[in-house]
């Protein structure tokens, strides 16, 4: 698959708790290759500081009001950034789906964090038991 980005811990948890575009802002630590993100986070002084970093700037690009369409490059860039996003997406969208996982359940970091592991971890198991099924009616 073209999506080889580990997930951290601390990434997955990163991932699960940015709702908002101004938080976003927040979890940038820095030390990320780069920042994969829709065109609700898209903003010059976010990219101007993403590059500041030395962080790859892959936030989809956006219309805006003066621009009756986006020209053929960014349109074909937002195709590519969404292949790599797209797991990530359907990642989070079964936890939210299937577990119910639409807002945090403690107070405090790092319960949140094991919670969410936990999650991810029961997802990973289903998926698992699913691949394993498909693999033994083939074969």
């Amino acid at each position: 698959s073209r999506f080889r980005k580990k997930i951290t811990e601390r990434g997955l948890a990163r991932a699960l708790f940015a709702a908002d575009t101004e938080a976003a802002d927040a979890l940038i630590m820095g030390d990320e290759d780069a920042v994969y993100a829709d065109k609700a986070y898209e903003s010059k002084e976010r990219r101007e500081r993403l590059r500041a970093q030395g962080v790859k700037d892959r936030i989809m690009h956006r219309g805006h009001k003066h621009q009756t369409g986006l020209p053929r490059w960014q349109r074909r860039r937002n195709g590519l950034l969404s292949k790599v996003r797209a797991p990530v997406e359907q990642a989070l969208g079964t936890l939210k789906h299937c577990y119910g996982y639409w807002r945090v359940r403690y107070m405090g970091l790092m319960r949140n964090e094991a919670e969410a592991l936990f999650k991810a971890l029961g997802c990973n198991l289903r998926r698992a038991d699913g691949l394993r099924e498909g693999c033994l009616a083939h074969g």
